[in-house]
């Protein structure tokens, strides 16, 4: 029979509808006969046609009707006109195309008009199955081309990983292979970690040569320089003169403000030996760095500085200072500024005596090889220097012989109750020649200073224990009283006729006659002279233009000189054709006959008692000339002496 709801083919005996499973109507509208033949073979009709149908076109074409349902092709609505529903014949199937039980059946069910209900033996063959399911044969050409697309991608993304991901270029430089510098880096820093200093040495060594073929556009990898010295110093022996190399690059021209170069620079001389460079390293890299580190461990290298007793400062008065070493070291100093230490300061063994002047200090406590921050430090002394002396006579015009008294100047910078016996040790220079005072100048015994006459000019200065020189006192008197003094030696003084430079040679043999000999000589600013002997002395002549002028003349006996004085005259013969202001002698013996623009007399006491008086005449051009008599210790002139100076 045909059930009622789905059209599909159910038994005599079955209750329900084995397509539906709707209960079937019994005693009623049952096909038998010739119309259910005649349905069945319809039916089988029907369900060839749809199956032919179903091999044509796709899959998603079909329509499920529910859950549990046949298979219907949706031709069949062209029969529409049938009464009876169209039954397919096909097995039942679940909603993904798999064929399922019913009623605890296990094997496919076919059934058909006029055939048996059910064949036991007879199973689909697996491309019916196939075709009953829509399904198609494997197609393995279109698998190999998919499986070879899929390897020909990974093996591209296998190589742009190894390219551009810092994994893969690690990997690369693992490898040996071309990749940038810092995957060689960091591969040499992973041999390094493993103990491997060897590798990572060949390792960074190529890194670091990467970044040096690549100029100034690549950036100094710091870092890894200091890892590549660190794995030298590691190895040791030779190697360590390449990481000193590493470490110097990096603090002279790539860090110097970085401290790492320095630190390990330094381990380095420190564990060779080399304190006196690593004190000085310890130094630049405190200067370059800032680092208060490097000046501690410095510090605690070297000695300590030198210590000295005296404040730096001015002072008005010589001081002693005395230096030396906390530690007990030796202690050289020096007031050279730019004297070197090795080319000989002075060791300190005792006080130093600062005298008046300005003393720049440098002091040193040296221990073997190491040597102490220099001690540094200024001393000015400036003793102080008395005040101008006095004079108890007013500048002024005197008809009669006077005498002046002079004191010293009153200090009102002294203070009560001072030790300033220095200060207060002063003594007086004066002269009344003309001249300016100083150490070979009469000093003031207290005895009044009997003034000449004429114009007589007092110049006085005062001097302290410590040398300071006071400024000088000048006071100009008139004593109006004869006999006036003489006047000085001139240029226009003349001996036995002749004149110096103005006398040609041909005069003077026409006066003299012939020399007995005569020599060539060089004197001084003159130039080369020749020098003519006679019984009496010499004459000496140097050329000019085309003749011989007289430059030098000198007599014993026979010939006179200058205002008719003469070899054997006095002392007091001679004092009285010129000007003598009457001074007495200094301390020396040496006394001022007169001072003045135009020439100076002095009389010079000589070791063996003996004495010169000598006159200067100035000329406005520059020359002088200069006459000399030579006294015995008697006060005798034994000969005269003339010379030209130009």
């Amino acid at each position: 029979m045909l059930c009622p709801f789905c059209g599909a083919y159910a038994r005599e005996e079955d209750v329900v509808c084995p397509q539906c499973a709707k209960l079937l109507p019994r005693g009623t509208n049952r096909d038998t006969g010739v119309r259910a033949i005649r349905q069945g073979r319809r039916a089988r009709q029907e369900a060839e046609h749809s199956r032919e149908a179903a091999e044509e076109k796709p899959a998603m074409a079909n329509e499920r009707q529910g859950q549990g349902r046949a298979w219907v092709d949706p031709e069949t609505a062209r029969f529409a006109d049938t009464e009876v529903p169209v039954f397919t014949g096909a097995e039942i199937y679940d909603e993904n195309g798999r064929p399922v039980t019913v009623d605890g059946l296990d094997r496919p069910r076919r059934e058909s008009y006029g055939e048996a209900a059910w064949d036991s033996t007879v199973q689909p063959s697996p491309r019916r199955r196939r075709k009953e399911l829509g399904g198609r044969g494997t197609n393995w050409w279109k698998i190999g081309i998919a499986l070879g697309v899929l390897v020909f991608l990974l093996a591209i993304g296998g190589v742009a990983w190894l390219r551009y991901s810092d994994a893969g270029q690690r990997y690369l430089a693992a490898w040996g292979m071309d990749t940038v510098s810092s995957a060689y880096w960091q591969v040499g820093e992973e041999k390094m970690n493993t103990g491997d200093m060897t590798g990572a040495i060949a390792d960074f060594e190529r890194a670091a040569a990467m970044d040096a073929a690549a100029g100034e556009e690549a950036e100094v990898n710091v870092t890894g320089l200091l890892l590549l010295a660190t794995c030298y110093e590691t190895l040791g022996g030779e190697n360590t003169a390449l990481a000193e190399a590493i470490y110097t690059d990096l603090y002279t021209n790539v860090v110097p403000s970085a401290p790492e170069a320095y630190e390990n620079e330094i381990r380095v001389m420190l564990a060779s030996g080399r304190q006196v460079e690593a004190a000085e390293l310890m130094r630049l890299a405190w200067e370059k760095t800032g680092s208060k580190v490097f000046l501690q461990e410095r510090r605690e290298l070297l000695p300590a500085q030198p210590t000295v007793d005296r404040t730096a400062g001015n002072y008005e008065y010589k001081i002693n200072i005395n230096l030396a070493s906390p530690e007990g070291y030796e202690v050289y100093y020096t007031f050279d500024p730019e004297l070197p230490l090795e080319e000989g300061w002075t060791l300190a063994d005792g006080p130093i005596l600062l005298d008046e002047g300005t003393w720049k200090l440098r002091a040193v406590c040296v221990n073997g090889d190491l040597v102490s921050d220099t001690l540094a430090a200024s001393y000015f002394v400036s003793l102080p220097s008395p005040q101008q002396p006095y004079a108890h006579l007013a500048p002024n015009t005197y008809k009669k012989r006077r005498t002046v008294a002079l004191s010293p100047g009153v200090d009102n910078r002294l203070k009560p109750g001072e030790d300033m016996t220095k200060e207060k040790d002063i003594t007086i220079y004066y002269t009344i020649d003309g001249s300016i005072p100083n150490a070979d100048s009469p000093i003031y015994s207290g005895t009044p200073i009997s003034l000449g006459t004429g114009w007589v000019t007092l110049h006085a200065i005062a001097v302290n224990g410590y040398g300071k020189q006071s400024t000088m006192l000048e006071v100009q008197y008139k004593i109006d009283v004869k006999p006036y003094p003489k006047t000085a030696y001139v240029t226009g003084d003349t001996a036995n006729g002749v004149k110096l430079n103005a006398t040609p040679w041909d005069d003077f043999r026409a006066s003299f006659g012939d020399p007995e000999r005569y020599e060539d000589v060089n004197l001084g600013n003159i130039g080369a002279c020749r020098r003519f002997f006679y019984p009496w002395g010499f004459a000496t002549f140097t050329h000019k233009d085309t003749t011989m002028l007289l430059v030098e003349l000198s007599f014993r006996h026979t010939l006179a000189g200058p205002r008719n004085t003469r070899v054997g005259d006095t002392k007091q013969d001679v004092l009285s054709q010129f000007r003598d202001s009457g001074q007495v002698a200094s301390a020396s013996g040496n006394r001022g006959l007169y001072s003045t623009k135009d020439g100076t007399g002095k009389i010079y006491r000589q070791e063996d008692g003996t004495e010169i008086i000598r006159y200067v005449a100035y000329t406005a051009d520059g020359h002088y000339w200069r006459l000399d008599y030579n006294l015995n210790a008697s006060g005798v002139v034994t000969s005269i002496y003339e010379l030209f100076i130009p």
